[in-house]
């Protein structure tokens, strides 16, 4: 990311260099003095050139030749030494013959250009070399006729650098803290010392043409390079030329909502803006909890509807010199209040409506095929397997549901079989570990099988000879919370039951 910037610095640098090459080092006569005064001009011929305020190319004022007759001449010229290869560019009007009176336009007395009769403003250019150079502009009749005004004029003239001047450019003008500038003297004339001053930087002078400089401290410096040949000097200073940035520090603790319900959906949170930070990094914590969308000071965590638990939020600012601290984490609780239900598996179609109650925690409703105001009646629900439902509501109003299932068969419930044949599990809700007691007046010999929820035989004891006094520990700890069911089958005993295990 820093090289492309310092690229873009540098492009654009130049660009403004080159722009700076073309305004300062060169020099303008417009003739808005009013007079010769802004250079040295000399004349030439038979009438001198005078100021005309008769439709100028810009401003008030242009140069028109002098009022001469047949075979005479009327020229205006400079000499001065030019310092740097550039080019020369003049606006220019002419009324005269077609023909035969010339508007000529010299260089060391050599005819560059020549316009004659009616010449409306336009502008010519032409390259001049480094070195001494005279620059003459010369009106010539030839032996008769006069038309039109007669005269030329000539007006915003470009010249060539003719004095030294002091310029320079940087290879970037953005950087980060101890990082190095290369800087490029471009000054103009012939240069003998260079006189550098870098505010805040290492070294914080020199006299060389073509310096390197460290920045070690962030901040906005100038920069004032004074060059001369001897005799002239010339400045140029930049005010605050040097940027120098540094990694963002420890970002501001992300705010929102800590504890939050599952059943929300996604979630936004926020950061303070840094100065100087262009964006932001954020990271969550474990990255199975979700995906963070957005890289702004505002973001939104698109939650996996799976995650329940603990996560962690931090956010980090980025600017052109790296990623900076991470912020202190924000701990984010996502959860769903804890629901069981345990119905009675079987039910007679002749059994009485009955009251609900194997929700956990109390106080939620329960819903499903034949179930009204918390009662389930069989008549009203048919034979079959009818899906009860047990929604709960907690106080910080996170919703969270369990489903058991009721069979309506036409005989006695295996609940009344329970009773008759005397099978007795406890506790229930467990962990894993309870006790099967039998306290029946036969005596049987019974296979007992558990089973998970797909259907698998997780634990099973064949002929097992059971009485009245039959009552065995079962230990199965480290099971996966869910609903588990027991098979009881022989000559005599037949029972199916629910175990929770919690």
């Amino acid at each position: 990311m820093r090289n492309s910037i310092h690229l873009k610095s540098l492009a654009l640098l130049l660009f403004l260099s080159a722009f700076t090459l073309n305004i300062i080092s060169q020099e303008i006569e417009d003739f808005e003095t009013g007079d010769f005064s802004q250079f040295e001009w000399e004349f030439g011929g038979n009438a001198d050139w005078l100021i005309s305020d008769q439709n100028p190319y810009e401003g008030v004022y242009s140069a028109q030749s002098g009022d001469i007759g047949d075979n005479q001449t009327s020229s205006l010229y400079v000499s001065y030494e030019v310092y740097s290869p550039e080019d020369i560019s003049f606006w220019l009007r002419v009324s005269s013959e077609g023909n035969y009176d010339y508007l000529r336009f010299y260089i060391d007395n050599t005819e560059m250009g020549s316009w004659a009769g009616e010449v409306s403003w336009q502008q010519v250019t032409y390259s001049v070399n480094a070195g001494f150079h005279t620059f003459k502009w010369e009106y010539d009749k030839d032996y008769s006729v006069s038309t039109g005004a007669d005269a030329c004029w000539i007006d915003f003239i470009t010249f060539p650098p003719a004095e030294i001047e002091a310029l320079f450019i940087a290879d970037t003008t953005i950087i980060c803290e101890n990082d190095v500038v290369f800087f490029t003297d471009l000054s103009i004339g012939p240069i003998t010392e260079w006189s550098w001053t870098f505010e805040g930087g290492v070294p914080s002078t020199s006299t060389d043409q073509n310096p390197v400089v460290a920045y070690p401290n962030e901040g906005n410096w100038d920069v004032l390079l004074e060059v001369t040949d001897g005799v002239e000097t010339s400045q140029l200073f930049y005010d605050n030329y040097i940027t120098v940035g540094s990694v963002p520090g420890i970002a501001p603790t992300p705010t929102g909502i800590t504890f939050l319900c599952a059943s929300w959906g996604n979630t936004t949170y926020n950061t303070t803006g840094m100065s100087g930070v262009t964006s932001y990094d954020w990271i969550l914590d474990p990255v199975e909890a979700g995906t963070v969308s957005g890289g702004g000071t505002n973001v939104t965590i698109l939650w996996d509807e799976g995650f329940l638990g603990e996560a962690t939020l931090q956010v980090a600012g980025i600017n052109y010199c790296g990623i900076g601290v991470y912020s202190n984490p924000l701990t984010i609780t996502r959860y769903l209040p804890e629901v069981t239900l345990i119905v009675p598996s079987f039910v007679s179609i002749s059994t009485a409506p009955f009251e609900l109650t194997g929700g956990s925690p109390t106080g939620g409703e329960y819903t499903g095929t034949g179930v009204s105001n918390g009662m389930f009646d069989p008549a009203a629900a048919g034979l079959g397997t009818h899906l009860i439902t047990y929604t709960y509501t907690d106080l910080n109003l996170c919703t969270n549901s369990a489903i058991d299932s009721i069979t309506v068969t036409e005989y006695t419930g295996i609940s009344d079989q329970f009773d008759k044949n005397g099978i007795h599990i406890y506790p229930n809700p467990n962990t894993g570990n309870f006790t099967l007691k039998f306290n029946t007046e036969i005596t049987d010999v019974v296979n007992i099988k558990i089973y998970n929820a797909m259907n698998e035989v997780i634990f099973y004891e064949n002929s097992v000879m059971v009485d009245q006094t039959y009552s065995r520990e079962i230990n199965l700890t480290g099971l996966a919370k869910g609903i588990y069911y027991l098979h009881i089958d022989g000559g005599e005993t037949s029972k199916v039951s629910k175990l929770l295990v919690q």
